[in-house]
């Protein structure tokens, strides 16, 4: 899934991203170095391992070695620095990273970082904007930066494999000239883009392990990786489902709330005590490196063709079930959604989409509005 947290003040929550990494987190707690990523990270002169002081210049509204203001509001305590855009995958994802081998979990975690970087790219195509002029009335595209920090663990030290992109805001125009982001798109892109990330997931998974997938909801899940394992290592949900409970509310929102009333500090524990205690946990459901080894191999051959049409038919008739007239937008996530365990990936779901919208003969384009376009079908 994909969560967006509210918007970061100044550089001060950085730290808590640049104390958890750690050139040793293996042996020493923890988690990796974060990495830069974007079109934006190009053009502001950043790349590879984050650092300290460049995080926090950017973060600040200002040039990498913080001699440059960026923004009108640089270094104003009010100013919206970035926002945590956390990419976590599914929770059979990550119990079968935790009691894996060495090999496996790299190619585990290989796959998070293609997905992710995939919902990145999305977000950069559909939300990369920025505004100029007086009232800020003019757009423009906008070359976005993220700083990535992959971690491996809940706050109750379940393994819990996702990303944080800290998006900062910042935006590089096409000329070269920089300013602060239209967060909006993000915000509205965020369960398309999320979709995304899930179908490049399964499809990493699948290419690089040959596992199977399957579609759970709008998720997915690993096929053969024990229930009772997965609800074992899910401590950390179990709490905010007790504080929900506790005070008889429900919902997304609540939920958001429950999960900060129960939120205790993160550990610094090395990575091999945990998969340690993993393994451990894992023997208790008969479920190790050995029976992880054996999901490999076991994806289905299929029909790409087929799949997509299938995944395109599936996700228009979910919209069409509910409302008379979609975007492209709507169609991505519902497509994506509907991608997961059909071994198709990100970019094949947004191209499947676009041929689809420009030559179906069942879609009837309504016109635009508000910048967008507007179909419907023929039914």
């Amino acid at each position: 899934m994909l969560s967006i947290s509210p918007p970061m003040k100044g550089a001060g929550q950085g730290d808590y991203y640049l104390e958890l990494a750690q050139e040793d987190y293996y042996t020493k707690g923890g988690e990796p170095p974060g990495e830069w990523y974007g079109e934006g990270a190009e053009a502001l002169g950043v790349g590879g391992q984050v650092g300290e002081t460049e995080l926090k210049n950017l973060l600040n509204g200002y040039s990498k070695d913080g001699t440059e203001k960026l923004v009108q509001n640089a270094g104003s305590e009010d100013r919206q620095s970035g926002w945590d855009l956390t990419f976590s995958a599914p929770k059979s994802v990550s119990s079968l990273w935790a009691v894996s081998d060495p090999e496996t979990r790299k190619l585990i975690q290989e796959s998070q970082e293609a997905a992710v970087k995939a919902g990145l790219n999305y977000i950069q195509e559909e939300a990369g904007i920025t505004r100029r002029g007086k009232g800020g009335q003019q757009i423009e595209d906008a070359k976005l930066t993220f700083a990535t920090f992959e971690h491996g663990t809940s706050r109750a030290q379940d393994p819990q494999l996702h990303t944080h992109a800290l998006a900062l805001n910042i935006g590089v125009r096409d000329d070269g000239t920089t300013g602060s982001i239209r967060s909006s798109d993000i915000f509205e892109q965020k369960m398309a883009a999320g979709a995304v990330y899930r179908a490049e997931l399964s499809y990493q998974l699948e290419q690089k392990l040959g596992l199977e997938t399957e579609r759970d909801k709008s998720f997915f899940q690993v096929s053969g990786v024990p229930k009772e394992l997965n609800d074992e290592f899910s401590k950390r949900r179990k709490e905010i489902e007790s504080e929900l409970e506790d005070g008889g509310f429900s919902g997304a929102k609540a939920s958001k709330v429950a999960a900060l009333n129960t939120r205790g500090k993160k550990g610094h524990i090395p990575r091999e005590e945990l998969f340690e205690s993993w393994k451990e946990v894992g023997q208790k459901y008969e479920f190790g490196a050995e029976q992880a080894k054996e999901l490999q191999g076991k994806a289905p051959a299929r029909s790409k063709e087929k799949e997509l049409e299938t995944s395109l038919k599936d996700g228009t008739t979910q919209i069409t079930d509910r409302d008379s007239y979609f975007t492209r937008q709507n169609l991505v996530r519902y497509t994506a959604e509907n991608a997961q365990g059909r071994g198709l990936s990100a970019k094949e779901v947004k191209n499947g989409v676009d041929d689809y919208l420009a030559t179906s003969p069942e879609i009837v384009r309504l016109g635009e509005r508000d910048g967008k376009t507007y179909y419907t079908t023929k039914e």
